[in-house]
């Protein structure tokens, strides 16, 4: 349990003042307030674009943009007036009751506001900030009662994220149907779940962000496509934050090994031998910036040919086809047997066929994992993508 800190103080400030605002302004104020500005967001939305004679796009969304926002400020304003003269024109017990019912609601939502904003500071790339955020009392305590990051945020998550896996020139098999047997699944699960971490990372006009495990004691694998051009990628892992300095960025494997100081978690085994077709695992990741296991079957192995994350050559990998769920955000993730051995990593998907990606097996990763052992030097993680 973590003690009070600064954070902690910032919201209980936040909370005086929405104290204060909803015993000093009512339920009515903060109603029509509230619903004068969303009426004017989705009024504004709907009619501008109708009435607006330009025909280019751009400034189309630009000039509607702005005349939706004053509307939608004028109407929080009008609202919030009217609301202020209902609540004024209350005697007696209404009053009361009224001050009562505003104190509540003006509370309530100052608490989601602290839950949504320390929830989207603690999946950004900072260390400090993170961490103060996710060790504060108050935060702590909204996390355990309310249920996880809205999916509005995971999707932000998904459109601010620039890098993208590298194409495979290959098709996947037909899909089969498979039975993945539930002791299985969950032997697999809580052997590796304390093992899987969230890489992200300011850079590349976005914030970039995937996956990645523990393979060593403060060593962190992922894929080499989630830190490209990242000067300073972070990892998460148990609500800390930690600096990441990349000891191995292999641009054709699609491979990459994070140095951090003072993060305990026990690594992952990598399997040493290539696994055949049927094969059920567990794949663990951050897809859309929040932590899923889901299940998979190998259903080939093989060594396919595409170009490496730069674009520059074509390359060969020895990979899984796994049929799975994979997701963005799920690359640099571990797939998992049920002794709890790391099989592979994924690292594509198929944008075209859904429920099939791809995965580096662990057998090619071995080298590269024994030479960031070694080593302590900050290696290159080369440009963005996008470049």
């Amino acid at each position: 349990m973590f003690g009070f800190n600064w954070v902690d103080l910032i919201i209980l400030l936040l909370l005086g003042a929405a104290f204060y605002a909803g015993l000093r302004i009512g339920l009515l104020t903060l109603l029509l307030g509230f619903g004068g500005f969303f009426a004017g967001l989705f009024f504004g939305g709907w009619l501008f674009p109708h009435l607006l004679p330009f025909h280019d796009r751009t400034l189309l969304t630009i000039i509607n943009a702005n005349l939706v926002l004053i509307l939608a400020i004028y109407a929080g304003l009008k609202g919030f007036d009217w609301g202020r003269q209902l609540h004024f024109s209350l005697k007696g017990k209404w009053h009361y009751v009224e001050s009562g019912l505003g104190l509540t609601l003006s509370l309530s939502s100052c608490l989601i506001a602290v839950w949504l904003i320390g929830g989207g500071i603690s999946r950004l790339p900072f260390v400090g900030l993170s961490n103060s955020t996710s060790d504060a009392f108050i935060e702590q305590k909204l996390d355990a009662q309310l249920p996880p990051i809205p999916a509005v945020i995971a999707e932000f998550d998904r459109q601010a994220d620039p890098n993208s896996s590298p194409f495979l020139f290959v098709q996947p098999k037909p899909q089969a149907d498979f039975n993945f047997s539930p002791e299985q699944f969950n032997q697999a699960t809580a052997k590796a779940v304390a093992s899987i971490v969230r890489i992200t990372s300011f850079g590349c006009g976005g914030v970039v962000s995937g996956s990645g495990f523990v393979v060593g004691p403060n060593l962190v694998a992922t894929n080499a496509h989630v830190v490209a051009g990242s000067k300073r990628p972070i990892v998460k892992y148990g609500g800390a934050s930690y600096e990441g300095q990349p000891v191995v960025f292999d641009v054709n494997l699609d491979f990459a090994v994070l140095r951090t100081a003072g993060l305990v978690a026990a690594p992952l085994k990598l399997a040493t031998t290539d696994l055949g077709s049927d094969t059920t695992v567990a794949m663990l990741g951050y897809p859309g910036g929040n932590f899923d296991v889901r299940p998979g079957i190998i259903r080939d192995n093989q060594t396919v040919f595409g170009r490496n994350i730069y674009d520059e050559a074509v390359v060969g990998r020895d990979v899984y086809e796994v049929q799975a769920a994979v997701d963005d955000g799920n690359s640099g993730g571990p797939i998992v047997l049920a002794n709890g051995q790391a099989a592979g990593m994924i690292f594509s998907k198929f944008d075209s066929v859904p429920g099939y990606g791809f995965a580096l097996t662990s057998s090619h990763l071995i080298d590269d994992v024994k030479q960031a052992q070694k080593s302590t030097r900050r290696v290159s993680t080369g440009v963005c993508l996008a470049n």
